[in-house]
């Protein structure tokens, strides 16, 4: 009897362990992909304002920022319906400035990008799933030669400027588990961006006394590995 029941007992005791490992859902993934993002708001290329932190005073061109592709990595953790993920973006696009300007050539803006995010995945745990979201997102964006001030001898000289600022989106989209490892994600990303301060070499930070506001819509396309 003992030897039925402390069998029964090893039985139910493995029959539980492999039912929660096969129900039990991989916590942690990353991801790589890409969004095609385009932008509109007061960074047309039409823009330029006026820094004097010292002596020097420099008058700042604002890039035209207009449309790029931008890769992102993901890093996050999966809560049954919750996820928490943090991203990582970075690319040089070209960038251009409206006619009459003192800029005429293309320049390069270095963007860089990171964000922090949730989202609630419907349909969980089923292979397709639909999820809707939200994300801060910090931005750092860096244009060569947009700077102009004039050097001690009245000399025009350049340098770089840095826009920085904080932004929020909304995020749609769905998801395929093409292997209980691997799944890929569609989704659109509406998001505002508030570009409050900036830098460049000659001044330092400044504050903005009337921030910059870009709109940006993205369409982003990623593959995830789950472990």
């Amino acid at each position: 009897m003992n030897i039925f029941r402390n069998s029964l007992f090893v039985f139910f005791a493995f029959f539980l362990t492999v039912h929660a490992e096969e129900s039990w859902t991989r916590k942690h993934f990353i991801s790589l992909g890409a969004g095609a993002t385009i932008t509109h708001g007061d960074l047309e290329g039409e823009t330029s304002i006026s820094a004097k932190d010292t002596e020097t005073e420099e008058t700042i061109f604002l890039p035209n920022l207009g449309s790029f592709l931008l890769p992102e990595l993901t890093i996050g953790a999966n809560l049954n319906q919750h996820t928490i993920a943090l991203d990582f973006s970075y690319a040089t696009p070209a960038t251009n400035f409206a006619k009459g300007t003192l800029l005429v050539d293309e320049t390069e803006t270095s963007i860089l990008r990171v964000g922090l995010g949730y989202r609630y995945n419907f349909f969980w745990p089923e292979r397709f799933q639909v999820f809707a979201g939200l994300n801060y997102t910090f931005m750092h964006l860096s244009t060569e030669d947009n700077a102009f001030f004039k050097d001690k001898d009245e000399n025009e000289k350049r340098s770089n400027a840095t826009l920085m600022g904080n932004g929020f989106s909304l995020n749609l989209g769905v998801t395929y588990f093409i292997h209980p490892s691997i799944s890929m994600d569609l989704h659109g990303r509406f998001r505002t961006m508030i570009f409050s301060s900036i830098s460049s070499d000659e001044n330092g930070t400044c504050e903005i006394d009337d921030p910059f506001v870009q709109f940006m819509e993205e369409v982003v396309l990623n593959v995830s590995y789950h472990f």
